[in-house]
């Protein structure tokens, strides 16, 4: 017998989620498009399927125990695989909804992405807003979804549907973290911060060294090199290894302990609550005692917790970033801000845009945090009126003093505000 809510083109979420889980995701949620929460992604979400109108988020669990050891080669494997193993579930799942009428499009958590857009964002979509509002977990302050069972233990993925469910899910009323701060004492760079949130540009300096800018700083090194001598000081038959091995076999994270460490979840809670001694001994400790090279912008924070570690070499090097677009430049500007500089800066800049790119932003530093707006907020303390080429040309370095002195002559560039305030903003990111 069909059902009320099907002749009303409204498809109950208990046949969907069956459909889920009988094609082996470990858990299922949904959420509505309209949902008030996900204004942020929402533009994005219709941007690749315009006839969205419900989000399901599923998520696959990996293997705690090889994710938490010190080989990187076995975390890494988990991460890919899981990844492949989440991409085939999810494009069988978008099968079967065909099957029944409901159109659907699956969105990859992983590479490729879209390049056209470094230095800003890239990937298609933002899951962990969508899981978190689906029911499936919360974010922690590693800035992972914590599942209620599965812990940190688990990748996302989302498929957008053109169909209206009878029931969605809500936010979990509880927090799986508990506030163990393990992650905050494992991360290598101190990128883990409970009241200031996460470092970005510590995190994606060294753990994603072969990735995006790490490895642009690596091929810059290469042409910059006078020759081969010169070239292996800047890096080590290590580290070019590594650049081959992600290029043949995926990207090599340098370290996840953030999941590594973390006892959320139920599935763990009771090993840890049991004993958290040998928790810490077993897990935490060799993470923390490993011999192993870690990734630093120079006289960034990051150098200086990783230089307290004996057991850790540090390499100073760069996460190159030119954005080409002023939404690279926004989105840039959360990686490459550096907390370190930002110490006692309490500003808030207003960005009118002109040109190709037309638009208005805001960047705000206080508290060595940053926030960006692709709006006018707040009350400005320093308020730049700019022509977008001429302001990417300048972010990226590709003009002289001279030059930007003339931009500001000529009108290109206005500043409102007094100048010493414009130097304080470019001395919080790295680079500047």
């Amino acid at each position: 017998m069909v059902s009320d809510a099907t002749l009303q083109n409204i498809i109950p979420s208990d046949v969907l989620r069956k459909i889920c889980l009988d094609e082996s995701v470990d858990d299922v949620g949904f959420v509505e498009i309209e949902r008030k929460a996900l204004s942020s992604v929402k533009d994005e979400v219709l941007a690749l399927y315009p006839k969205t109108r419900t989000i399901i988020s599923i998520c696959i669990r990996t293997n705690p125990e090889n994710v938490q050891g010190l080989s990187r080669s076995l975390a890494n494997e988990e991460f890919h695989k899981t990844y492949d193993e989440l991409s085939i579930h999810a494009r069988k799942i978008v099968r079967r909804l065909n099957e029944i009428g409901i159109r659907a499009v699956s969105c990859h958590p992983t590479f490729p992405m879209d390049t056209d857009r470094w230095a800003g964002k890239i990937w298609e979509i933002s899951h962990k807003p969508i899981a978190e509002q689906a029911e499936i977990g919360r974010m922690g302050i590693n800035r992972m979804v914590l599942h209620p069972k599965f812990g940190t233990h688990i990748l996302l993925d989302s498929i957008l549907i053109d169909s209206e469910l009878d029931q969605y899910g809500k936010p979990l009323d509880y927090d799986p973290c508990v506030s163990c701060h393990l992650c905050v004492a494992a991360c290598p760079v101190g990128a883990i911060n409970a009241k200031k949130g996460l470092d970005f540009n510590a995190c994606m300096t060294h753990n994603y060294r072969d990735f995006m800018g790490g490895f642009e700083d690596w091929v810059e090194n290469i042409v910059y090199s006078k020759n081969v001598k010169e070239f292996r000081k800047k890096s080590g038959d290590d580290e070019n290894v590594s650049k081959w091995q992600s290029l043949s076999f995926g990207p090599q994270y340098k370290a996840a302990y953030c999941v590594s460490v973390c006892p959320a979840g139920k599935d763990l809670i009771g090993i840890y609550e049991n004993d958290s001694r040998s928790w810490v001994k077993q897990i935490v400790k060799p993470l923390k005692d490993k011999k192993e090279p870690v990734y630093v912008g120079k006289n960034t924070r990051a150098e200086e917790h990783a230089r307290k570690n004996k057991n850790k070499q540090v390499k100073i090097v760069k996460n190159v970033q030119h954005p080409k677009t002023v939404n690279g430049f926004l989105s840039g500007s959360r990686v490459s801000f550096e907390p370190k500089h930002a110490r006692r800066v309490n500003l808030t800049v207003h960005f009118q845009f002109n040109g190709e790119e037309t638009t208005k932003a805001t960047i705000k530093i206080a508290n060595e945090m940053i926030d960006v707006k692709n709006e006018h907020v707040g009350k400005a303390d320093l308020a730049i009126v700019t022509d977008s080429e001429t302001w990417i040309k300048m972010a990226n370095k590709e003009t002289s003093f001279v030059s930007n002195l003339l931009s500001m002559l000529s009108g290109k560039v206005k500043i409102q505000g007094k100048l010493r305030l414009l130097k304080q903003f470019q001395n919080c990111f790295v680079g500047q």
